[in-house]
């Protein structure tokens, strides 16, 4: 090691942090020793308590980068159970109130984690920030080696693992790197002026007491000390309570002198104004979104609050929750499995202040997904939501032209071929314009009703298995298995076993028999939107029939049995390879065959129903226009769908096609369809 890498060595990694002394500058008054621990001070607790207040608004989650470069949620995450009932005597509020209060006065608070017998956290427990201290190596090559943990009551320190500690600190204390730096160091003397400033107003209350009125006989009598007790009491009795106000007539020359105290003498506005400014600017807190006179005198209070709200959280409580959010993603997050690709993350879609921010936020997502230059993944990432593959479209109006650059623009009417096929003219598309924009609005109805009867199926699925395979389970060897190996024999009869016992045929017809409602429900709506097409309102039983038997012969594409055994094959491996019993291993058989092939329930009942109802559209618009002798349609593609090059997407876009070309288009579109379909009633020749 040569001269500078030991250097550095040391400078980083020294065992005792300096000792520069509590005396601030320019006095020699300990002002740390006469503040004490703040917490009998109201300027320091009232902007803490209101951060204890806020913070829960916002919801903890930890979020899985997907393979298409989006996150979504992970549920159910094990930090985060533990999180929310660290503990048998108090719950996740009472948690984070306390670290709070110890971040903000000390810029360090402290978690410790009492592992089970498998080595996972099983219980947190907030430590004070004084019986915690951080500790590196005797020799100095360590920087973080252990925690010295002081619970006091004749207890002798304890040594505990740095692993066992989660430390959330504040930056970094240059006096000694190993902890954070306290928020409300640089204003000790603000806080001690604020006490000192109570406690002389309290001393003039309790020792300047002085009386209301003074009695005393004239020219400098001498009154003795019982008759002095004898009219005290008695005028006490005469003029006090009830009686205050009556006539008072003495029998002898006396002299009556009010006696007063100038409340002014205890006005300590100013210094205690200057103490509430700038606490609450070392903690990112307006003074006025706390309450203090501060604050308030320079706020329009109602105007501009909730500025001074949304003030609060961007510079107080967000930055304060990314910094824990940080230290989670290190200290515990990874004790409850691999973490490279989760991350923490407070989600404040519910925070009152930051409402009028989201409602921008989705005002500006919504222009830019509206003109076709932003995809809905973005948009629904950028606010929070759940992203899968069938989010990544561009909606564009069907009625644009994309026009490559350098290209003169298609001719707005025009009967000549593009390619080689028909395209409808400017006048003919307008024509069917209103067709298009009912499907288009009817579709997202229809295919959250379908979501949710599918989620209610794959759940019963789910449940069913868990149920199959319970029994069967309880009489296998669960013997740990390395995650990844090769399914044996025995898995797959006891696969082979469980798929025989939910009996697939059963829910394969209740399956079909799903996919056909929906499927006529699909044709209702379009027959309704027909008269916009010249078709008439009216379903016909052929036209019904002919939808029906499309929908039950798409439900066989989707095959259960296969993605079924899938699931069970997986469960039963990663079950295995995480050493669980049966009751866990079912538990986790009901999640995996309810969801699929996909990662969640939720997204596998979304993506099926957005496909199957676009495609439904589609197959009943020919058939209920083939039923009215038209055998000819408008292809209407608005967005640029995966897979296409812009110059397919221009020639299928206002091309004319046959009902059997419609029909086949719409049968090998991507899950994530682009197409629509209108009847046109022209001939060919005017075409």
């Amino acid at each position: 090691m040569n001269w500078l890498s030991k250097a550095l060595t040391i400078m980083r990694h020294s065992p005792r942090a300096p000792f520069l002394g509590r005396m601030l500058k320019r006095t020699r008054f300990d002002y740390t020793a006469a503040v004490g621990d703040g917490l009998d001070s109201s300027v320091v607790t009232a902007p803490i308590l209101w951060i204890q207040r806020a913070l829960p608004e916002a919801r903890l989650t930890v979020m899985r980068n997907t393979r298409n470069g989006g996150r979504e949620e992970v549920d159910e995450h094990g930090a985060l159970k533990l999180i929310r009932r660290p503990n048998d005597h108090y719950g996740d509020i009472a948690l984070w109130a306390g670290t709070v209060l110890s971040w903000c006065l000390d810029g360090n608070a402290y978690w410790l984690k009492l592992r089970n017998g498998v080595g996972r956290p099983a219980e947190l427990w907030y430590v004070p920030h004084w019986m915690m201290e951080p500790k590196g190596s005797a020799d100095g090559t360590t920087f973080l080696s252990h925690y010295v943990y002081s619970p006091g009551g004749g207890i002798e320190p304890i040594s505990v693992d740095a692993a066992d500690v989660v430390h959330f600190r504040n930056g970094i204390n240059p006096h000694n790197p190993r902890k954070g730096l306290s928020p409300l160091a640089g204003v000790i003397r603000e806080i001690f002026m604020d006490l000192e400033s109570s406690n002389f107003v309290a001393s003039l209350l309790r020792n300047m007491g002085v009386p209301g009125v003074v009695l005393s006989p004239k020219a400098g009598g001498v009154v003795p000390a019982d008759d002095v007790a004898a009219v005290k009491a008695w005028l006490k009795e005469a003029f006090g309570g009830d009686r205050r106000g009556e006539p008072l007539v003495m029998g002898a020359p006396t002299d009556v002198q009010p006696y007063g105290f100038n409340p002014q003498q205890m006005n300590m506005s100013e210094a205690r104004d200057v103490a509430e400014e700038r606490l609450c600017a070392c903690l990112g807190i307006p003074a006025a979104v706390v309450g203090f006179g501060a604050g308030l005198q320079a706020t329009k209070v109602g105007a501009t609050m909730k500025e001074m709200c949304k003030l609060a959280w961007t510079n107080g409580v967000l930055p304060m929750g990314r910094a824990f959010a940080d230290e989670l993603d290190r200290s515990l997050v990874p004790d409850f499995g691999p973490a490279d690709a989760l991350v923490a993350k407070w989600d404040t879609s519910e925070v009152q202040a930051l409402q009028d921010d989201l409602n921008e936020a989705a005002t500006r997502w919504n222009t830019m997904i509206a003109g076709g230059w932003a995809m809905v993944a973005e948009g629904r990432e950028a606010m929070g939501q759940e992203v899968d593959d069938s989010h990544r479209i561009f909606l564009r109006p069907a009625m644009l032209i994309e026009t490559p650059a350098g290209q003169p623009a298609r001719p707005a009417e025009s009967g000549k071929t593009f390619g080689e096929k028909a395209r409808a003219t400017r006048s003919q598309r307008l024509a069917a314009r209103g067709f298009v924009i009912a499907m288009q609005r009817q579709e997202e109805p229809l295919a959250k009703a379908m979501e949710k009867r599918l989620e209610k199926f794959f759940k019963a699925l789910g449940k069913a298995a868990s149920e199959t395979a319970l029994p069967l389970l309880a009489h296998e060897e669960l013997a740990p298995k390395a995650a990844g190996s090769v399914e044996t024999k025995a898995d797959e009869l006891l696969v082979e076993r469980i798929l025989e016992g939910l009996g697939i045929p059963a829910h394969r017809t209740a399956f079909q028999r799903l996919y056909e409602a929906h499927f006529i429900a699909v044709a209702e709506k379009v027959a309704e939107a027909g008269e916009l097409a010249g078709l008439g309102g009216s379903l016909p039983d052929p036209v019904a029939r002919s939808v029906a038997g499309a929908g039950g012969r798409r439900a066989g594409l989707v095959d259960l049995s296969r993605q079924s055994k899938a699931a069970l094959f997986d469960a039963i491996a990663v079950g295995r390879a995480e050493g669980e019993g049966a009751q866990q291993l079912a538990a986790r058989i009901a999640a995996h065959v309810e969801a699929g092939p996909w990662t969640a329930p939720e997204v596998r009942a979304r993506t099926i129903a957005r496909t199957e109802t676009k495609y439904a559209q589609n197959v009943s618009t020919i058939e209920r226009a083939r039923a009215a002798n038209v055998e000819r349609f408008i292809v209407f593609d608005g967005r640029l769908g995966p897979g296409r090059s812009l110059e397919e997407h221009m020639a299928r876009d206002g091309s004319i096609v046959s009902a059997d070309e419609a029909a086949q288009m719409a049968a090998d579109e991507h899950p994530n369809g682009t197409l629509s379909f209108a009847p046109h009633f022209g001939d060919e020749n005017e075409d």
